[in-house]
């Protein structure tokens, strides 16, 4: 091998570690902002201990001497508490957390190719607090002092090193994998850093050694035997193994000097000990998963979307040229196009990642902001299963950080102010996701003081956000809070108070097509539902013609298709018209009002019923639909600019562009601006 691939290799290596630091901190971010909620932590601790130590090993392997010290050092004070000799609590969990952030920086530095990265000072000084308390001499007898009564025999007490390192022999017996070779390691690696931990014997079994003409050059048949005489604990023989994860088996025992005497190889890899008593071991399960790079899959993505648009123009062509879809190319067009939508499918749910990456991280910031407002605040998580795509979830967590903080700040009285109104002490916060409709909806629920409206208006009117005698009603007057400058906050603090935060939650949202929805109750609490789309790479929608122009409307939010009788429309108001449905009747809005043309309304023969979030519906009149399908979202933003009543835009089979339709843009800007029209006018 060149000195190049050699290198290429390691690089490579060097990155699957970094990849498990990421795994091994997102897990310890997990476990350390649920810690302290449970009467028993022992489980917790074992986790976080372990990820701590996991992160130890591989940084040893590579010679990361600053992050092998620092874990090694957060590593000691937890095996404090796993041997219950100090209790958590919040200053420990906050240390913790502290800790947690200066392994994140220093894997980060040595990630990016530096490694100088210094560690807070009272982040260490409290870890040692923790070793010096425990390693503080207990009050000892006077030199002089005499002890009767044992049989007649006074004696003066002798101090002893009880600590004194003795020398111990190991047994230890080693197997491996194919993949262990696989990846470039070897196990004459493993016995150089045994051998320098004491004096090292081996001896290699061969009985398992086939004939040549048997042998399979992937396959491991060698066992090693060794015997270790160290004055190291058997931990710190355990850490040596530790990088080689499931492709290296060892047993580790006590044993006589002879080596012959070392225990017959058992496929089980060593773990830490829970007790220093009791040797546990534990059967580790291989991972059903691989690593790709997430650029790869973008990438896969986009080409899939090339191959949608090109399925269009297929489609496109046969149209044109009158090939029924019932005849053999027919069938054959239709196949493929079932197999690139589930191919599609596929592609999208690998890019998708459980919204709980993002809830885990918002424990912290709960715990911190109770903190600096002195609440007490209890964070309940529903849905944390849900998944939801990279590119919005990467977009989700500061708006969502934004909004728990100001639930904690705005929302949630003070413990006293509760217990005069009758309520726990404790307040409720609660980070609910799930999905309907096609959509994604996440819900951040207080059981506090609720918004009072009145109070809102006339904060807005202070601001000279609206003017004195602007009539709104109470969905406009919740919305004010989005308002850039906009605050109640009296007195500017480290958590709020300068009228930014909920402006930039708006405008991250709409970013990512999602809406936002208040509902608050005043006294009972707040509601903040943000519906979201799984993924924005694709669409299911019905092309529809409006104009001789064609349009997508997404079909999670059409409700039926009927025809329309202009005879049954009847005039409600100047600009505004009604539809009989059902047992009521709908707001009618034609397509032609979108694109700002004039119509008489006689081409105009299709009605789609559409419902939005709040399943409000209306009926949306359109001249013809072309078609039902899938299609490649394209950023309106990013490629052209910000249209006013369309989302997005795709490219259909025949190369046009089609602008998507902005559903909630019908039911919230276009209504109001007609009623509010109308209302001048009265």
């Amino acid at each position: 091998m060149s000195t190049e691939e050699f290198t290429d290799d390691m690089d490579a290596i060097r990155q699957i570690f970094f990849d498990e630091c990421d795994e091994q901190l997102a897990l310890l971010e997990e476990e350390l902002t649920t810690l302290g909620e449970e009467l028993e932590n022992g489980e917790k601790i074992n986790t976080i201990f372990r990820c701590v130590h996991s992160i130890k090993g591989g940084a040893a392997a590579f010679g990361m001497e600053e992050l092998v010290k620092f874990s090694h050092l957060f590593e000691s004070v937890l095996d404090l508490f796993r041997s219950g000799t100090h209790s958590v609590t919040n200053d420990s969990v906050s240390t913790f957390l502290k800790c947690k952030d200066a392994l994140f920086d220093i894997v980060a530095a040595f990630k990016n190719g530096g490694g100088d990265c210094e560690v807070a000072p009272d982040t260490i000084s409290e870890l040692e607090s923790y070793l010096h308390s425990e390693t503080s001499e207990p009050e000892q007898a006077p030199e002089d002092a005499e002890m009767d009564d044992i049989f007649g025999m006074a004696f003066a007490p002798v101090k002893i090193a009880i600590d004194a390192p003795i020398e111990q022999n190991f047994s230890i017996t080693l197997t491996v994998t194919p993949e262990f070779y696989e990846r470039g390691d070897d196990v004459r690696n493993i016995l150089i850093a045994l051998e320098g931990l004491g004096q090292l014997q081996v001896k290699v079994d061969t009985d398992r050694v086939p004939l040549i003409g048997d042998i399979f050059p992937e396959q491991s048949y060698l066992t090693w035997k060794l015997l270790l005489v160290t004055q190291k604990s058997q931990v710190d023989i355990e850490e040596i193994f530790e990088w080689s994860g499931d492709d290296l088996q060892a047993t580790i025992t006590l044993a006589s000097e002879n080596v012959d005497d070392a225990p017959a190889p058992l496929p089980v890899a060593v773990e830490e000990k829970t007790d220093p008593q009791v040797t546990k071991s534990v059967d580790r399960k291989d991972s059903a998963t691989v690593r790709v790079d997430i650029q790869r899959i973008d990438k896969l993505v986009d080409l899939i979307g090339e191959l949608v648009i090109n399925q269009g123009a297929i489609q496109s062509q046969m149209r044109r040229n009158k090939v029924h879809g019932d005849s053999v190319l027919g069938n054959v067009v239709t196949a493929q196009e079932q197999l690139i939508h589930e191919l599609q499918e596929n592609v999208i749910t690998m890019r998708a990642y459980p919204i709980k990456t993002v809830f885990q991280k918002l424990g912290r910031v709960v715990r911190e902001t109770a903190r600096l407002t002195e609440k007490q605040v209890r964070l309940v998580l529903e849905g944390e299963d849900t998944e939801v795509d990279r590119s919005i979830l990467e977009k989700l967590s500061d708006p969502l950080t934004h909004m728990v903080r100001n639930a904690i700040d705005h929302g949630i009285e003070s413990p006293q102010v509760r217990a005069q109104a009758g309520k726990d002490p404790e307040g409720l916060l609660r980070l609910r996701a799930f999905q309907r409709s096609g959509r994604i909806i996440v819900e951040i629920q207080d059981d506090g003081a609720g918004l009072d409206p009145d109070r809102i208006y006339e904060k807005a009117i202070e601001k000279k956000i609206i003017e004195r005698g602007q009539r709104l009603d109470r969905d406009e007057i919740y919305s004010l809070i989005f308002e850039p400058g906009f605050s109640t906050v009296a007195e500017v603090t480290d958590v709020s108070g300068r009228g930014v935060g909920m402006d930039v939650v708006k405008q991250s949202l709409q970013q990512i097509n999602g809406r936002i929805f208040i509902s608050s109750a005043k006294g009972k609490g707040t509601t903040f539902s943000i519906s979201l789309p799984f993924t924005l790479s694709v669409i299911e929608g019905i092309i529809f013609k409006a104009e001789g122009q064609d349009f997508v409307i997404p079909v999670n939010n059409v409700l039926e298709t009927i025809i329309f009788d202009s005879r049954k429309a009847f005039h409600i108001g100047e600009g505004k018209y009604g539809y009989p449905y059902r047992d009521g009747y709908l707001s009618v809005i034609y397509a032609s009002d979108i694109i700002g043309a004039s119509s008489d309304g006689l081409n105009q023969k299709i009605c789609f019923v559409i419902e939005n979030e709040n399943e409000e519906k209306l009926a949306f009149i359109v001249d013809k639909i072309i078609d039902h399908s899938r299609f490649v979202v394209k950023n309106l933003e990013d490629n052209y600019r910000k249209i006013a009543c369309f989302s997005t835009a795709t490219i259909l089979g025949d190369g046009n562009v089609a602008f998507i339709l902005d559903v909630e843009f019908l039911f919230g800007e276009l209504l109001k601006k007609r009623e509010s029209s109308l209302e001048e006018r009265v």
